[in-house]
């Protein structure tokens, strides 16, 4: 009974609903014209983030990095060292870093391809770190100091902090294949 009765009133109210619509129809006219109004308006601080957020996406070049290495240790017939990477300016590098490494004459030694997949974006004032590691070197004694560094497509970012390894800390050789250089993810320093 108490369903019929609510049944009913919802009947009547939309009963009396068109007859209160149909008066006041000039009335309502305004607020559609309202409606079209404020969507345009909308739209446009919606454009205005996006274009914010392509600008930092922009591909980093040596000009906006600085990286240095830590300290260089050996371990398990390798030489590890961390490389922390920052930036003046907000931008856009290989999630997993390609690296090289180059003689005392600026003869390539070896050559690393990225180790993996992504894009990171970079902020201004913030440090990056990633770990890098050399093994298996078979070859001859090159000319000291090598110098670690950073590839940025066909830039190359020279990373500081004296040579990596230094004489005498090449790691040896583990079988045929050649020298291995990698590097892991760059993650937010201290984290």
């Amino acid at each position: 009974m108490v369903l019929a009765l609510g049944l009913t009133a919802v009947l009547v109210a939309c009963t009396q609903a068109p007859a209160t619509t149909t008066g006041p129809t000039l009335a309502a006219t305004p607020v559609p014209t309202a409606t079209p109004t404020a969507a345009p308006a909308t739209a446009t601080p919606t454009t205005t983030p996006a274009a914010t957020q392509a600008a930092g996406k922009l591909a980093c070049t040596p000009a906006d990095l600085k990286a240095e290495h830590g300290l260089v240790e050996g371990a398990a017939g390798s030489t590890l060292t961390t490389v922390l990477l920052t930036t003046a300016n907000a931008c856009s590098i290989d999630r997993f870093p390609a690296m090289g490494l180059r003689d005392a004459s600026g003869a390539i030694l070896v050559g690393a391809a990225s180790g993996g997949p992504g894009r990171l974006d970079l902020t201004a004032g913030e440090g990056y770190e990633s770990n890098v590691r050399l093994g298996n070197w078979c070859a001859d004694q090159p000319d000291f100091p090598l110098t670690l560094e950073v590839v940025l497509g066909a830039d190359e970012l020279p990373v500081t902090g004296g040579s990596f390894p230094e004489q005498g800390g090449l790691p040896p050789c583990n079988g045929d294949g050649g020298p291995v250089l990698e590097a892991t993810e760059w993650v937010v320093a201290g984290s």
